[in-house]
């Protein structure tokens, strides 16, 4: 006996051939039934229902496919292939490719308006998406104050980091630091899983930051600029945030980062017109207005009682640069309290000392530490600041241990204003 010859049923055909009992090919805007007897044909319910309806959306295979994918974007960080990795750039290998036109779903509607060209692939890494979330909406806050600086790093500078592959690795790094900064209190394995994704990053980073510096062009001097302030973010943040010691005293730790922000501009100094002059340009230029606030008196007492100490100091040969020294610090201190881009003066100071003083810090002349101490308070009144945020206590705490008794009472001010001598705290 013959087996009875199947057939999908169906709940969607129209409505005279229901009528009529018979089966219906469903074909739009009139099936081959109606068109045969030559009448009108008609459907029920919206075409949106019709095609959720006609076909099942995942099949099998694309459920596989989904697990995969899955699988790899949560550990896309830790696997050979990022991203941002030319692998996935070539045309070869792509799951895409393997789709037939025949297999394609009722609701894949851009694949048949173009064809499916396996040069241009996606995968979703969440990780990386949730990084970009957390800059786009915590991390670019913390910058500054000033409502222009954060705009330019969260539009400008995410902006520049789709064409420059070592910035949106620094971005996504930054990220991950402020994510293990903000999570502190909490030493879980996931903190400890952001550390290795910012670690992993940065050196990602790295790796392309290199060869750029020795080209610096019109088109990647804004990259190469908002980078080095990643870095100059790193340096500091480092080990105050992840809480891995680097094996150096913290005068040697922030010698090195004052080494990197010296190193960079120097670098960067080439391309600065093209800087200024571009997007990122507020960032450098002095047009923000003044805040109405004044060098506060203790302050300028204590800045000129560190001349009078210079004037008294028996190194005579460093005197100069000393003197020099002090004067640039009382401009980024008279900067810090009357202009609103408190960081960036802050930033200049470092930058802009001569380069003996420098030297008279690696040797840890007093005197160079008992200025180091005062720029000390600068780094106090940032505190709030993640990457900043305990910085002048260590270093007021080692300066002073480091001195001899006849050289502590010159640091007393800052002694006082990092909270050094408050009550419970012992130096």
């Amino acid at each position: 006996m013959p087996s009875r010859r199947s057939h999908t049923k169906s709940r969607l055909g129209c409505l005279q051939c229901k009528k009529r009992r018979v089966k219906c090919d469903e074909k739009m805007p009139r099936c081959d039934s109606c068109a045969k007897h030559n009448i009108a044909c008609r459907y029920t319910g919206s075409s949106v229902n019709r095609l959720l309806l006609s076909r099942t959306v995942y099949s099998d295979n694309q459920q596989s496919l989904d697990t995969e994918e899955r699988s790899s974007s949560e550990s896309s960080f830790f696997s050979p292939n990022s991203i941002y990795s030319q692998s996935h750039l070539s045309t070869g290998g792509s799951r895409l490719s393997t789709t037939s036109p025949s297999s394609l779903e009722p609701l894949d509607i851009l694949s048949k308006m173009i064809g499916r060209n396996p040069q241009y692939t996606s995968d979703l890494y969440m990780r990386d998406l949730e990084l970009m979330h957390h800059y786009s909406t915590q991390t670019y806050r913390t910058w500054s104050d000033v409502p222009e600086t954060q705009e330019i790093w969260r539009i400008v500078v995410p902006k520049e980091a789709l064409a420059h592959r070592f910035l949106m690795h620094g971005l996504l790094a930054l990220s991950a630091l402020h994510l293990v900064q903000i999570n502190s209190d909490d030493r879980s394995p996931s903190q400890m899983m952001y550390v290795e994704i910012a670690t992993r990053h940065h050196s990602l980073a790295l790796s392309s930051f290199r060869p750029e510096l020795n080209n610096i062009t019109r088109v990647n001097c804004n990259a190469l600029f908002a980078f080095s302030s990643i870095l100059s973010v790193f340096a500091f943040a480092s080990s105050q945030c992840t809480g891995i010691e680097h094996g150096m005293a913290p005068v040697e730790e922030i010698l090195q980062a004052f080494s990197l922000l010296r190193g960079v501009y120097e670098i960067l100094r080439t391309a600065w017109d093209w800087i200024e002059n571009g997007q990122l340009g507020f960032l450098l230029r002095d047009e923000g207005r003044t805040t109405g606030d004044t060098l506060p008196a203790e302050a300028r007492a204590a800045l000129e009682y560190l001349d009078e100490v210079n004037n008294d100091n028996s190194e005579s040969e460093a005197k100069e640069t000393y003197c020099s020294t002090i004067r640039i610090l009382r401009e980024v201190f008279e900067d810090f309290y009357t202009r609103r881009q408190q960081v960036r003066s802050a930033m200049a100071w470092p930058i802009t000392v001569p380069q003996e003083y420098i030297a008279l810090l690696w040797s840890r002349q007093p005197m160079a530490l008992v200025i180091l101490a005062h720029y000390c308070v600068i780094l106090r009144l940032l505190d709030r600041r993640w990457w900043l945020t305990g910085w002048s206590e260590k270093l007021v705490k080692e300066i002073y241990n480091s001195l001899d008794a006849s050289w502590r009472p010159s640091i007393r001010w800052p002694v006082e204003a990092v909270g050094l001598a408050e009550k419970g705290k012992r130096l």
